[in-house]
């Protein structure tokens, strides 16, 4: 072989693996891709949960409140009738 031949079987065999690299990395870029897609389809999932909690929390304040309203309001009115109860057993008792 003349020295010709073997640079010209090196230039091709680093130009095979250059191909090789380029390949390698295009498959690289590609699980990135896919991986960044994916966790940017999670993170939009966790998210919208998030989002759907607080309007849950929300909900959930807002009724225990009305709750809260709803019991002082009728220990009211059952202290009105407990007083009159009273007040008509002492004018029922001699």
């Amino acid at each position: 072989m003349e020295p010709t031949d073997i640079t010209v079987r090196i230039l091709q065999d680093i130009r095979e693996e250059i191909r090789g690299l380029r390949e390698e990395q295009r498959e690289f870029r590609e699980e990135q891709r896919q991986f960044r897609e994916q966790s940017l389809a999670r993170f939009e999932v966790i998210e919208n949960t998030l989002r759907d909690l607080a309007e849950q929390l929300v909900m959930l304040a807002r009724a225990v409140k009305a709750a809260l309203e709803g019991r002082e309001k009728s220990e009211q009115r059952l202290e009105a009738v407990e007083r009159r109860l009273d007040a008509l057993e002492r004018r029922a008792t001699p």
